[in-house]
C-alpha cells in the first residue's frame, strides 16, 4: 500500500512510508508524523485505559472514524429519519401531520379575497420565517454532541466526544482525523474542541456500501440493547413483600 492512499485505506494495514517525507506538503507531513508516532495507549488492556482519568495528549495521534453518533438526539427519531431517507413511504403518520400542521398550514387554508398591497409583505415575512428556521436548525446542529468511534492503526479502539461544535459530524465511515496535543483524554474517551482536531477526510469506499441501513441497523441494535437493560434493571418489591 503506498502512504498517498492513506486517507482511502484501512489504517491498520501496512503503510509504506514515503522515501522523500522531507519533500512533502505540510498536510501531508502532518499525517506522516501522526502516523510514525506510536499509538495511544497501544497495548494498554482496556479496564486499565478506563482508569486513564484526564491524561493530556503529547503528540499528534492518527485514527480512523469508524462511526459518528448524534447523542443529544433520540435514536429512535435518528431511526426515523433514516428509514424515511431510505423510502418517504416509511414516514410515520403522526410526523406527517405534525409536518402538514406546522408547515403546510397555509396550503389547505380557503382564500376568499386576495390583497395585493400585502403580497410584498406576504415575501417578506416568507423569506424572514425561511431565515429563522434556517438559523433555529443551525443552532441545533452546533449545539449537538457527537460521540466518535475512534481506530487508531494498532487497531485499538476508542471514543472521542466534542466539547465544542464540529463542522464534520456527517463525515463518512473511514475517515482520517488527527487529533492535537492538548486534548484531553478521560476515561476511554477523548475530549475534542474544533481547535484540537484536524479533520482529514477520506473515505473507505467498501464501510461504506449501504451505509444508511447499517448505521440504522447499528442504532437499532443499541436501541434494542436498551431496552434490554431497562427491562432486566431492578424490579420494585410488592407490598406484602
Amino acid at each position: 500500500m503506498s502512504f498517498s492512499s492513506i486517507l482511502s485505506q484501512d489504517i491498520t494495514d501496512d503503510i509504506t512510508a514515503p522515501a522523500n517525507a522531507a519533500t512533502l506538503g505540510s498536510r501531508e507531513q502532518l499525517i506522516f508524523k501522526a502516523y510514525q508516532n506510536e499509538p495511544w495507549l497501544a497495548g494498554i488492556a482496556q479496564n486499565l485505559i478506563l482508569d486513564e482519568k484526564l491524561v493530556v495528549v503529547d503528540r499528534e495521534l492518527l485514527f480512523q472514524v469508524l462511526m459518528v453518533e448524534n447523542i443529544s438526539k433520540s435514536k429512535l427519531t435518528q431511526i426515523d429519519d433514516i428509514k424515511t431517507k431510505l423510502d418517504p413511504k416509511n414516514q410515520k403518520v403522526d410526523r406527517l401531520r405534525s409536518g402538514l400542521q406546522v408547515q403546510d398550514a397555509k396550503k389547505y387554508e380557503v382564500i376568499t379575497q386576495v390583497d395585493m398591497e400585502d403580497e410584498g409583505n406576504s415575501n417578506d415575512n416568507d423569506r424572514a420565517n425561511y431565515k429563522n428556521n434556517n438559523n433555529n436548525d443551525n443552532t441545533a446542529k452546533s449545539q449537538s454532541v457527537f460521540k466518535l468511534t475512534l481506530q487508531s492503526k494498532s487497531g485499538d479502539i476508542f471514543f472521542a466526544i466534542n466539547s465544542t461544535p464540529i463542522p464534520w459530524n456527517s463525515c463518512m465511515f473511514g475517515s482520517k482525523i488527527v487529533i492535537l496535543p492538548g486534548t484531553v483524554f478521560n476515561r476511554g474517551v477523548f475530549i475534542i474542541k474544533d481547535s484540537q482536531v484536524i479533520f482529514l477526510g477520506g473515505i473507505n469506499r467498501v464501510w461504506n456500501e449501504n451505509r444508511d441501513q447499517k448505521f440504522c441497523d447499528y442504532l437499532e441494535s443499541k436501541l434494542q440493547r436498551d431496552k434490554q437493560l431497562v427491562n432486566c434493571g431492578p424490579k420494585k418489591r410488592k407490598a406484602n413483600d
